[in-house]
């Protein structure tokens, strides 16, 4: 058995000064979300989906500048609230291998569990709230919000991916846009569609209001 009630304790502590998109608000979402695509995919572990969930931004190198000494601290963390040293195995897999970047030279296999925690995560990313998220991390960094002559580029390595200076709206065409296409699950596919929607419409209107007052 796993103690969630700890691990969120526990997340929450990681993520409650963060303002740039990956507060504990997002980890909430995600594991909402999970939630919900759990209730269409019975072969599923809910333990370990939610404590990945929980989990999977702890050491995340937008959080830290110190990753593999963060991730000791979580693993030692887990090791005092869940004592099946495969199962902790798991949800570290999981967290090692579900981000956007970690996939794109090479895409990443995953079992159902990490599949879920994936599509939540990605959810979360798109929408109203993924637009939220997106400007928030936008203005923390203080990148631009939009310049028509910074161009998108085809995001080929990681180190593209984390080029610095890129426009906020360059990264709905460099990432958010291309989500929906790499949700694994079908409930994730079927909330995805209008999320990707509604990202699609903000990113038009803001390109159009832009030529309309230059």
């Amino acid at each position: 058995m796993i103690d969630l009630e700890k691990i969120a304790e526990f997340a929450k502590k990681v993520h409650i000064e963060n303002n740039d998109g990956h507060g504990f608000d997002h980890i909430e979402r995600v594991v909402a979300l999970a939630n919900k695509i759990l209730l269409t995919e019975p072969s599923a572990n809910r333990e370990i989906v939610l404590a990945a969930c929980y989990l999977h931004d702890t050491y995340d190198e937008k959080l830290t500048d110190h990753v593999e000494q963060q991730k000791i601290f979580v693993s030692e963390f887990l090791n005092t609230v869940s004592t099946d040293s495969i199962v902790n195995k798991q949800i570290f897999i999981i967290i090692d291998n579900m981000s956007f970047s970690s996939n794109i030279e090479s895409r990443k296999s995953l079992d159902i569990n990490g599949q879920i925690v994936q599509d939540a995560d990605r959810l979360d990313a798109m929408g109203a709230w993924g637009i939220a998220r997106t400007l928030e991390y936008g203005w923390a960094h203080g990148r631009v919000l939009y310049d028509p002559a910074d161009k998108p580029v085809n995001v080929l390595t990681k180190a593209d991916y984390h080029q610095k200076k890129r426009t906020t709206l360059n990264h709905f065409y460099e990432k958010l846009f291309l989500l929906e296409d790499l949700l694994n699950t079908d409930e994730a596919k079927n909330i995805g569609k209008k999320r990707n929607q509604i990202m699609h419409d903000f990113v038009k209107a803001i390109e159009q209001e832009y030529d309309e007052s230059h």
